[in-house]
């Protein structure tokens, strides 16, 4: 009932606000919405809002989204509500976390909840369960479930056993299909694992979600793997992380710099 009082009060202010008035401040706003089946959709609280025609600008905006298997929770400094389609454009410490324990944090955001998209073009982080990614600039499903990063790419991917991680780096864009463990880097991409370097145009890692480490990684496209004082290059490689092994395709190539005093024969 309290709730349902609180939107009444936010309809109120809206109403003399297209009526004539400018702008109309709320102190502790909050709004909220309903699915057609009565079960809740959406609320946004904030400190304060400022309520003009067309959008609301929130101060300390702490929003929740009802998606059909998740609840979003999202948060910024600022925001700015559109009255119109409920899409939002977030600024300053924005922060979103779903129950499957990705968060995502930037600069800004712009939420267009009617494609349930977000895109920014600045510098982003996103994080799930030893998994780090920062790029600059990125467009996902509301969920976080695919992800896609732009440019300027860095991963940090993790190892079972507590081994060192593997760090993946790319000019971008990186595709990332979190439910199917899948992601694929494009355009010099490097990859520093502990067993050695690999260059490459393109690599495509398949990861287990729920052991949380790397299957295998496969490489395209002018390939160059340094281990030690070795160099290997080939067009294509699949390394096999549980074998430890790499089967190499398209014309493979070793250069082996055999240690001092170390026979080859």
């Amino acid at each position: 009932m309290f709730l349902k009082f609180l939107n009444l009060i936010f309809l109120f202010c809206l109403f003399f606000a297209m009526s004539g008035y400018s702008s109309e401040k709320i102190k502790d706003f909050y709004l909220s919405n309903y699915k057609n089946d009565g079960s809740l959709d959406w609320e946004v609280k904030g400190d304060e809002a400022l309520i003009h025609e067309k959008y609301v600008d929130i101060d300390r905006m702490d929003a929740k989204y009802y998606a059909q298997d998740d609840v979003i929770l999202v948060k910024s400094k600022t925001a700015k509500l559109n009255k119109e389609n409920m899409d939002v454009a977030l600024k300053e410490d924005v922060h979103i976390e779903n129950q499957e324990g990705i968060t995502l944090d930037t600069d800004s955001l712009d939420w267009q909840r009617s494609k349930s998209q977000l895109d920014t073009d600045d510098w982003v982080e996103i994080k799930k369960e030893g998994m780090q990614v920062k790029a600059k600039g990125l467009s996902a499903d509301t969920e976080l479930k695919n992800v896609d990063f732009q440019e300027n790419v860095q991963a940090q991917m993790p190892n079972k056993n507590g081994e060192v991680p593997t760090v993946i780096t790319c000019d971008g864009p990186l595709d990332v299909e979190y439910n199917s463990g899948k992601a694929v880097f494009n355009n010099n991409v490097k990859v520093e694992h502990p067993d050695g370097t690999l260059f490459s145009d393109k690599a495509t890692v398949f990861f287990d979600t729920q052991e949380k480490d790397i299957n295998k990684i496969v490489s395209q496209g002018n390939v160059k793997i340094i281990k030690d004082e070795n160099v290997t290059f080939a067009e294509k490689a699949t390394y096999f992380r549980r074998e430890g092994k790499i089967v190499l395709e398209g014309r493979p190539r070793l250069v082996y710099f055999p240690k001092k005093g170390e026979k080859v024969f």
